[in-house]
């Protein structure tokens, strides 16, 4: 390939009474003066269609092959993160799981807006005894809080705050799939 801007320097430093009857090939053809110029385009073509087939949003489906677990062992009355999504992605919880290995053990799940600093309660959560596994969400669970599935787009995140009467051990596991990367 030669220089790429080849595709925009004839247009770009000319005006159209530099440009002579001779340089147009045939009528009805193209305008551009250079000889690559329609191999240029079919490339530029090509790039920005993977690029959009990477990063333009899918209308909420999920994108095949971004399944995960995420999730942390929490084993003091604090605020964890579980799930922050990079630049531009959305995840989608699918599950969430939470398993207290200590008695006394509250858990609660809030949404944080990073850029605020500011976090929201989505599920208050009661008091786990010791053993105790909890599914707050899964599908379409009737427990599950207003009945959706969450989604986090990036500048959010999903925490978890314990508090206990006693010591903490909680054990997190979400799955997740992304709805766009």
């Amino acid at each position: 390939m030669s220089n790429v801007d080849d595709l925009l320097d004839p247009l770009r430093f000319n005006n159209l009474s530099n440009f002579q009857l001779t340089d147009v090939r045939s009528i009805g053809g193209g305008v551009f003066a250079e000889k690559n110029t329609l191999e240029h385009l079919r490339i530029l073509d090509l790039v920005v269609k993977g690029y959009q087939s990477v990063h333009t949003p899918t209308f909420g489906h999920q994108i095949p092959n971004t399944s995960q677990i995420q999730g942390a062992v929490i084993t003091s009355a604090t605020t964890k993160a579980i799930i922050t999504p990079s630049i531009g992605e959305v995840i989608k919880v699918q599950a969430l799981q939470m398993t207290s290995s200590e008695d006394g053990t509250t858990a609660s799940i809030y949404l944080r807006d990073v850029a605020e600093n500011t976090a929201i309660l989505y599920h208050q959560g009661s008091t786990l005894p010791n053993g105790t596994t909890v599914t707050p969400f899964y599908g379409a669970d009737s427990t599950a809080p207003l009945n959706i599935g969450l989604e986090i787009p990036y500048g959010q995140q999903l925490e978890i705050k314990t508090t206990s009467s006693g010591s903490v051990s909680l054990q997190v596991m979400a799955l997740t799939i992304k709805t766009q990367q």
